[in-house]
């Protein structure tokens, strides 16, 4: 039962980061500038979230041990 919730958890958090990466790539085709540079927030709310990200997946793999 536990593992079937960890199952659970994890295809929705994988479900929720692929709406996450959907909407940053809808966002980034807005923002991005004449030139095809996305502006330097962008850049730094990515690096933001790639390191949560990390995070998570640390997470998730010592929940799986």
């Amino acid at each position: 039962m536990r593992d079937q919730r960890l199952e659970q958890t994890i295809q929705r958090i994988e479900r929720a980061l692929a709406r996450i990466g959907a909407a940053a790539d809808a966002s980034v085709a807005r923002r991005t500038d004449a030139t095809g540079t996305s502006s330097a927030r962008y850049e730094e709310m990515r690096s933001k979230v790639r390191a949560e990200l990390s995070r998570l997946d640390s997470v998730i793999g010592e929940l799986e041990k």
